[in-house]
């Protein structure tokens, strides 16, 4: 393609200055012409004028804007991570179900993965009134979850670790979905995105760390219900989630 253009540009150089070659020589014969005959010299100046202002700007639109391609690179980054913020949501959506109000829950009433406490702080924040959560606008739930989104820095990760990163901090919560990435790179938990644990995703931010996160999680499970056997209650789902998500990821082609 690049090669195609330089040709077209060469072209239309050549034929710039073809047009302007006629031109001087259309200049040295008026001089001979006789006064007379000043419609013609009048005639052939504007025979090449338009051609020649033509050519200039075909050549003007051969050339590439450094700005046009750098806004079309962000426009296909930006839409790049839509997609794959939409791939995660729709994970995530299909586990965390609609209502549900268990008695052994700890995070109480929820509605699509939201709490009703993370709604009414979600609602204040805004100057907004109470409501119940099952009556969350499809707006209000996009930026909630965009909030777990860009919170965890998903969007700065592989595909694979974004989906399992956005997941985790949706089911575990945000700092504690950091603290499963630093026990994926066998880093101190500190629930906090410090430099080290950023230098270190940097050479490590690829599938296999993804895989760790999810068999961490599976971990983590199992050792949760053995100090609090209430919670086998959700055992089964929880690791329905985990070994979906394994699978999921392992989907995903880049």
């Amino acid at each position: 393609m690049q090669a195609y253009l330089c040709y077209e540009i060469k072209c239309l150089i050549y034929y710039i200055l073809h047009l302007t070659s006629f031109s001087e020589t259309a200049g040295d014969r008026e001089g001979e012409i006789m006064s007379d005959n000043k419609p013609a010299q009048r005639q052939l100046k504007k025979a090449w004028k338009p051609n020649l202002l033509l050519g200039i700007l075909l050549l003007a639109l051969t050339i590439p804007l450094p700005f046009a391609r750098e806004t079309l690179a962000q426009q296909q980054a930006s839409s790049l991570q839509q997609k794959l913020f939409q791939t995660a949501l729709y994970f995530t959506l299909y586990f965390e179900g609609g209502f549900s109000n268990h008695p052994a829950d700890k995070g109480g009433r929820t509605y699509r993965g939201i709490l009703q406490t993370e709604y009414d702080a979600y609602r204040y924040r805004r100057g907004l009134p109470p409501l119940d959560v099952t009556q969350i606008s499809e707006a209000e739930l996009l930026e909630i979850y965009k909030y777990y989104w860009d919170s965890s820095l998903s969007g700065t990760m592989h595909p694979t670790l974004a989906i399992v990163m956005f997941d985790t901090a949706v089911n575990f919560g945000i700092n504690n979905s950091i603290t499963f990435l630093q026990q994926a790179l066998g880093l101190p938990q500190t629930g906090v995105f410090d430099a080290r644990t950023k230098a270190a995703l940097k050479g490590a931010n690829n599938r296999n760390t993804a895989l760790q996160m999810i068999n961490e999680r599976i971990i983590y499970r199992y050792q949760r219900v053995r100090e609090d056997p209430s919670q086998m209650a959700f055992f089964r789902g929880w690791l329905s989630r985990d070994y979906s998500l394994w699978g999921y990821v392992n989907k995903i082609k880049n």
